[in-house]
C-alpha cells in the first residue's frame, strides 16, 4: 500500500469563494420560495370615548401567516364609515411580527379627529351602529413590502355604553 501526501488544500480565496456560493445559495432559496400572503379577520371595532376633542376607539383583528417565517406588520391604513356618516381615514405605524405559520392579535387605536367627530357622535346618537371597514395593512418580508386589503362590516362594540345610554 503506498500513501499519497496531502496536497497543499484549498488556498484562503477558493475558501472565501466557497463561502459566498453556500450564502448566495442559503439567501436565495429565500427567493425561491413563494410569499403567501398573509390574511386578517376583525374581532371587533369598538367606540371608547366621544367628546368635542374626538372619537377614540380600537380595531382588532386576527392577523394569519401561512409562510414558513415571521413576517412583520409595519402598518395599518383605515377608513371607517359609521351608519352614514362618511368614511374618515387614518393610519398608525407599528412593529409587530406575526409569527411564522401563526396567528396574532393585532389591537390599535382608531382616533377620529374634532372636525370628524361631529358627524360620527351625531350618527351614534340617532343610534347608528353598523360599521363599514376598509383597511390595508403594510408588511415588510424578504423580497420587499407587501400589502394585504382588508373590507368588513358590523356592529359597533360597546357603543351604547360611550354614549350614556
Amino acid at each position: 500500500m503506498r500513501l499519497i501526501p496531502p496536497g497543499p488544500g484549498p488556498t484562503p480565496t477558493t475558501l472565501a469563494a466557497l463561502v459566498a456560493c453556500c450564502v448566495l445559495a442559503a439567501g436565495c432559496s429565500i427567493f425561491t420560495r413563494s410569499i403567501e400572503r398573509p390574511t386578517a379577520d376583525v374581532r371587533d371595532v369598538a367606540v371608547s370615548t366621544v367628546g368635542w376633542s374626538g372619537v377614540a376607539g380600537e380595531l382588532r383583528l386576527d392577523v394569519s401567516n401561512p409562510n414558513g417565517f415571521g413576517v412583520p406588520l409595519a402598518g395599518i391604513e383605515w377608513e371607517l364609515a359609521i351608519g352614514s356618516a362618511r368614511a374618515v381615514t387614518g393610519s398608525v405605524e407599528l412593529s409587530q411580527t406575526i409569527p411564522a405559520r401563526g396567528v396574532a392579535p393585532v389591537t390599535t387605536s382608531l382616533a377620529i379627529d374634532a372636525r370628524d367627530a361631529v358627524a360620527v357622535a351625531t350618527e351614534l346618537a340617532r343610534g347608528a351602529r353598523t360599521y363599514r371597514l376598509a383597511a390595508r395593512l403594510r408588511f415588510t418580508t424578504p423580497v420587499g413590502p407587501l400589502e394585504v386589503a382588508l373590507a368588513h362590516q358590523g356592529e359597533l362594540a360597546d357603543a351604547v355604553a360611550v354614549l350614556g345610554r
